[in-house]
């Protein structure tokens, strides 16, 4: 059979010309999802972290906790300023 004038190659020549998907290809593919993947993740928690309300009750929970604990070991930190 003869070639027509848009396919200038036969499918398998097509096939042939096309760089091959190696094993490293598909690893890296693979970690710079993962690296997406995680990274979207790290934004969503930052912008929970940077909600009032959220760090309202981080302090409350911060500050019971320092209370238990200086009332049981005499603890003097400081936790006021881990959110600031």
């Amino acid at each position: 059979m003869g070639q027509l004038c848009c396919f200038p190659f036969s499918r398998d020549e097509e096939k042939i010309s096309k760089k091959p998907i190696g094993i490293l290809d598909l690893l890296n593919e693979a970690l710079r999802r993962e690296r997406m993947r995680l990274k979207s993740k790290v934004k969503q928690i930052k912008e929970l972290l940077l909600k009032p309300e959220t760090q309202a009750k981080i302090r409350r929970e911060l500050l019971e906790g320092r209370s238990l604990n200086s009332s049981d070991q005499g603890s003097d930190v400081d936790f006021s300023t881990a959110l600031t």
